[in-house]
């Protein structure tokens, strides 16, 4: 069976985020597959503003209510 539990490995230890699996608690032996996650998105991945500058323009009625033709689309 697959169970997922969230952790942080911090040299050789692994520090829970959160449940600890009751194998762990135990102190059994269990298989394990980490998968490791990549950092946030950091600013340098961001991408700049203003990309599409120039390239649409937002009418002035955008926050305007949609018409009931369109609003029944979504209704239904």
């Amino acid at each position: 069976m697959l169970q997922t539990y969230k952790a942080t490995l911090n040299g050789n230890q692994l520090e829970w985020n959160g449940e600890v699996p009751e194998q762990i608690k135990n102190n059994e032996t269990v298989s394990v597959i980490i998968t490791i996650l990549e950092d946030e998105t950091t600013a340098k991945d961001l991408r700049p503003f203003g990309l599409s500058r120039g390239e649409f323009v937002i009418p002035e009625d955008f926050d305007a209510s949609l018409p009931e033709e369109v609003l029944a689309g979504f209704e239904n």
